[in-house]
């Protein structure tokens, strides 16, 4: 019962006057219109006890009110207006004064508690506006772009916020690539954008310290809305966390190519936002070009510090919420570099948590400058390479002639043409005749072959060194011309056909089409079918070097490495040095058959020591490949250090555009890539990377030789497409900071 089933009409009356606003004259004339319903001014008068005088006033102000109406008879009658109308929007007021009183009094307990539950919209957005207005450093938002425009405004008066958008329910039609594209200007207030097609709520987190939490309300049947103000600095945390590690990798770029171009110096107040743009700045400077600075806490004192240094290396995961820093700082009154590890907020196995990074440049930084530790590296390698060399190496197994070829772009006479010179005029001839359905023709005319692959271009790099060198490998039966007349002095066991691959050279790129499916049947038995166990035993045996590619184009290479290690080797009084081992294009093989190869090369290693050359690509792949409980992208030398130890060989060189590393028995060493101002060749970097690495092997030199011998040789041959002799290499490396622009 509510109470007020017994209240008399003097009650009733007083509070009227209370609660409606009602005075004593108006009271009582409503009532008595209640009561007794129509009635004259007179009748009026009588039932309410009101002089008749007043009563023509009170009535049109209780019409003005709504209370009462009048009829069109004369003389004049009035009547109320039921109660359930009049009252009844002054009750859903009291009602909703009731809520938002109670809704604001349970704020009050739950934010003292860390949150605040809101059940009505405009409060809702009223304190996400609050919240994105507070923000000192970061916004993380996941929302609907519906959602978005509600907030847009406040979030482009953040711009000296970093801000960090997902967008959610999109259609699928937008995702193209794996990328987004939106005719949507939030690259213009937002600094990282990603997208995905799946309904979320919306998830705000301000600074890390305070969050909100918007469920959506697409399904119309539920009511109320509900939203959840977060306070609590460790929930808010967590939001963050769950924005950052969960649901940002799995979402797609939004609108990529509109982001700015990275400019240093750069504040980052994730690391994985940092991380992002490293894996962009390192493609193009080598990590010691940059300098780090953090502020944040040393994990080990809980102390608050800022310290700065060279950043030495970085690790990336894809999933996984432990990412770092490594950088080297100087500590003590001696001035001892020192490398430490330097995580994200709240991380806790690093040497140090970081609330903010910045990177810029290092004072001698500079893009046609080299390092102080790579001269070094070089003198040092000027000081180890001997004079002469000689010795016995064997390459193998592939064989590939090359038919360099021109594309005709208009033909003028029988003997006269005009060459498609560029790649990107095929490309836009390409994209206008699909654009148009029609069938392009072209005309290519040849101008030269040449041997190529591993064993001809690793092969050409010892020869002409000094080295007696036996090439097994594809070279014909009988043997090509065009391997004959380039290792005319050198042994040639060919194995089959060779490969034909047709070269379209071009001043800005190239274009190869290759057959390589002869080299699919080469296994252990077919190997020694062509050479029998014991005339394998005497070549091996005081050879000082093996050098191995076509790795990706014999599935059945593991055979070879174990028919090594079980016949071979147990047989040999002198055996190799070391065994160079070049991946290719160790991404075609299955992971399965990739395993199983890395598994026999490590076996291997345990008698002959074996250095796996790879590029910066492939090494990403092994590794994906190797570390699939530890998936990201590490900084070269630790990419290469881990791979040394994951796989179980000796050493591991691992090449990319602008530096080299080589991970061996002492750590990494790194060396910048020479400057090349007007590169002739801008293939076989790896193959020739390889044989500068397997020239420092044969000659047993350091490391950090062997490392500036295969940049050297690359960038000799990348330079001039011809292959170094010794001499060579020994002018290059006297002039390798020369390189560069005038």
């Amino acid at each position: 019962m509510s109470g007020y089933e017994n209240l008399d009409v003097s009650e009733i009356r007083d509070s009227l006057q209370r609660h409606v606003d009602m005075s004593e004259y108006e009271s009582q004339v409503y009532l008595a219109l209640v009561q007794n319903g129509k009635q004259s001014m007179r009748d009026l008068s009588e039932a309410s006890d009101v002089p008749k005088q007043r009563v023509y006033d009170i009535v049109e102000e209780l019409r003005e009110q709504g209370f009462v109406e009048l009829d069109d008879s004369y003389p004049k009658k009035a009547y109320a207006v039921d109660p359930t109308k009049t009252l009844g929007p002054i009750q859903t007021h009291v009602e909703q004064v009731q809520n938002a009183l109670e809704e604001f009094h349970k704020s009050v307990s739950d934010v003292d508690s860390g949150v605040a539950q809101f059940r009505n919209q405009s409060t809702i957005e009223k304190y996400i506006f609050e919240l994105l207005d507070s923000a000192e450093r970061t916004i993380f938002l996941m929302t609907s772009v519906d959602r978005l425009q509600i907030f847009e405004d406040a979030l482009r008066d953040n711009s000296d916020v970093q801000i960090r958008v997902v967008l959610t329910d999109l259609d699928e039609g937008h995702v193209v690539d794996d990328r987004i594209e939106l005719n949507s200007p939030i690259r213009e207030f937002a600094d990282y954008v990603r997208g995905t097609v799946r309904s979320e709520p919306l998830v705000l987190s301000v600074d890390r310290s305070a969050g909100f939490f918007w469920p959506s309300t697409t399904d119309a049947r539920r009511q109320p809305q509900e939203g959840f103000y977060v306070t609590d600095e460790e929930l808010a945390f967590m939001f963050d966390r769950f924005l950052s590690d969960t649901v940002w990798p799995l979402g797609y770029p939004v609108n990529p190519d509109q982001r700015c171009s990275i400019t240093l110096p750069q504040r980052y107040y994730r690391i994985h936002d940092c991380l992002s743009d490293l894996e962009v700045l390192t493609d193009s400077v080598p990590l010691r070009t940059l300098t780090v600075r953090f502020e944040g806490y040393d994990n080990v004192t809980g102390q608050q510090t800022s310290r700065e240094g060279r950043l030495a290396g970085y690790y990336a995961p894809e999933f996984d919420d432990q990412a770092y820093l490594e950088v080297d700082i100087v500590e003590g009154d001696d001035e001892q570099s020192l490398t430490v590890t330097v995580g994200g907020w709240h991380s806790r196995q690093e040497d140090y948590m970081a609330t903010s990074i910045e990177l810029e440049k290092h004072e001698d930084w500079s893009a046609e400058e080299l390092d102080d530790e790579t001269l070094a590296h070089i003198e040092t390698c000027r000081t180890e390479l001997p004079e002469e060399i000689a010795g016995d190496v064997i390459v193998g197994f592939d064989g590939y002639i090359d038919y360099i070829r021109s594309l005709v772009g208009e033909r003028k006479s029988p003997r006269m043409y005009d060459e498609i010179s560029e790649f990107d005029t095929l490309r836009e001839m390409i994209t206008r005749a699909s654009a148009q359905d029609k069938t392009l023709q072209f005309e290519w005319v040849e101008s030269r072959r040449l041997p190529g692959g591993h064993t001809a271009h690793v092969g050409q790099v010892l020869d002409t060194a000094g080295y007696d060198t036996e090439l097994v490998g594809f070279f014909g039966q009988p043997i090509r011309n065009e391997f004959s007349d380039a290792f005319d002095d050198d042994a040639l066991l060919s194995l089959g056909q060779p490969t034909v691959t047709e070269y379209l050279q071009f001043g800005d790129g190239k274009v190869l089409f290759t057959d390589s499916s002869g080299h699919q049947a080469l296994n252990w038995e077919t190997l020694r079918e062509y050479v029998p166990l014991e005339d394998i035993v005497d070549r091996l045996d005081e050879t000082d070097l093996v050098s191995i590619g076509g790795w990706a184009l014999i599935p059945e290479i593991s055979t070879i490495w174990e028919g090594i290690y079980e016949q071979v080797y147990p047989l040999l009084s002198s055996p190799p040095d070391d065994i160079i081992v070049c991946t290719s294009d160790v991404h075609r093989l299955t992971e399965t058959t990739l395993r199983s190869d890395l598994e026999s090369l490590s076996i291997l290693n345990d008698a002959i020591p074996v250095t796996v050359v790879t590029t910066s690509e492939q090494a990403a792949h092994l590794s994906d490949a190797l570390l699939s409980g530890d998936r990201g992208k590490r900084a070269l030398h630790a990419t290469a250090e881990s791979l040394c130890r994951e796989i179980g060989v000796s050493r591991v060189a691992v090449t990319a555009a602008k530096e080299s590393v080589l991970a061996g028995p002492h750590g990494s060493q790194r060396i910048r890539s020479a400057l090349i101002s007007d590169p002739a060749e801008e293939g076989t970097f790896e193959d020739h990377f390889s044989a500068g690495i397997a020239l420092g092997r044969a000659e047993d030199l350091s490391d950090t030789s062997t490392l500036a011998l295969g940049i050297a040789v690359a960038s000799y041959f990348k330079q001039y497409q011809e292959t170094p002799s010794l001499s060579d290499i020994r002018t290059f490396l006297d002039t390798y900071e020369d390189q560069g622009p005038a």
